[in-house]
């Protein structure tokens, strides 16, 4: 009898402590225990502050000079169906803790590997701006491949009863919105500014092929996006162009 693959969630939180958005992550884990649901506290990790050497980018990531945990976090998200990213708010913006991990595996946005995972945006916050640490997160996310379909702002203020049992509502239904969209996996439609990035990092890419021969091997046999699929034929036109212009612009400024 053929059993049904067992959902895997990995869940990046970066907290500092085992606080309100680690208390969210384990509330969803509870929820079902079925799912091989795995929170990742950054700060219980060694995460080593990123040099700005650009080795990662131009040489390849396993040329970083340095060594700590970031591999372990990333073979979490690769044997996951999906990443949920989970930042407090801390001054309107992501965690210092979030941030470093941004930092420490930059290179996915130039050579994105998550395409046919999903996403989910979390975020806690006592006042406002949890807004935009979502909006962060999902921009420099979906930009490494990963397709977000639920995004989650919780105000932990009151810690009333009712404050909770309100958050915990929102969040449930949230993270339904991440299960289904596992169990359904629609094909992903690139959208414009995907296809603009793709383009401007391909062109950049054979500009710098001699220094940055990473990127450049990344990208030399693909034709109009990361992976074969077929892009309506204005769409594909407007986004060279876009790219185009940009890149441009970066040659006029050298």
């Amino acid at each position: 009898m053929k059993t049904e693959k067992k959902i895997k969630i990995a869940a990046i939180c970066g907290s500092p402590q085992r606080g309100n958005t680690y208390g969210i992550l384990k509330m969803l884990k509870e929820s079902n225990t079925e799912i091989d649901f795995n929170i990742i506290m950054l700060s219980e990790l060694n995460l080593t502050d990123c040099l700005a050497c650009y080795s990662c980018i131009d040489k390849g990531e396993e040329n970083c000079p340095l060594k700590d945990d970031r591999d372990i976090i990333l073979e979490a998200m690769n044997e996951a169906d999906a990443t949920i990213f989970a930042s407090p708010t801390y001054a309107r913006a992501i965690s210092a803790l979030m941030k470093k991990f941004i930092e420490r595996t930059s290179y996915l946005a130039h050579r994105p590997p998550y395409f046919g995972k999903y996403a989910m945006a979390l975020s806690t916050c006592a006042g406002f701006g949890a807004d935009h640490t979502t909006k962060f997160l999902r921009e420099h996310f979906t930009q490494c491949g990963f397709e977000f379909v639920s995004s989650l702002e919780l105000k932990i203020a009151s810690k009333t009863e009712k404050e909770t049992a309100h958050n915990r509502v929102i969040a449930l239904k949230e993270y339904g919105k991440l299960l289904r969209a596992i169990q359904t996996h629609e094909e992903h439609k690139p959208s414009l500014g995907q296809l603009v990035y793709f383009n401007i990092f391909k062109g950049i890419s054979e500009m710098n092929k001699a220094k940055g021969w990473a990127d450049y091997r990344f990208y030399k046999d693909k034709k109009d996006f990361y992976y074969d699929i077929k892009i309506p034929f204005v769409k594909n036109r407007i986004a060279k162009w876009i790219a185009n212009r940009e890149i441009k612009k970066m040659k006029a400024n050298k």
